[in-house]
């Protein structure tokens, strides 16, 4: 039998946060902004490990990225917001 996993939704974050401490997948990523935003999924328990991914958007901006095939994150997913105080939203396992 073939082992699922359920697709878990970070709910809305708004600044740095640990997505899951420990490895996962992210399957998809929602932004939505009054002010120009700049997020980074980083493979790491805080802010210290490599970004795996970026984007950045201008003011009252969105985006809703797909990754297929999903990214992957050997040691936890970190959201690391440098600028900006979007509404971000992760989907991951």
């Amino acid at each position: 039998m073939r082992n699922i996993h359920a697709l878990e939704s970070s709910g809305v974050k708004t600044a740095d946060v640990a997505i899951k401490s420990a490895p996962g997948k992210v399957y998809w990523l929602t932004i939505s902004d009054t002010l120009a935003t700049v997020a980074q999924l980083n493979d790491s328990l805080d802010d210290s490990g490599t970004d795996q991914w970026q984007i950045t958007i201008p003011d009252s901006g969105y985006a809703h990225c797909v990754f297929d095939p999903p990214l992957k994150f050997a040691t936890g997913i970190y959201l690391d917001v440098p600028t900006g105080a979007g509404d971000i939203i992760v989907g991951y396992v």
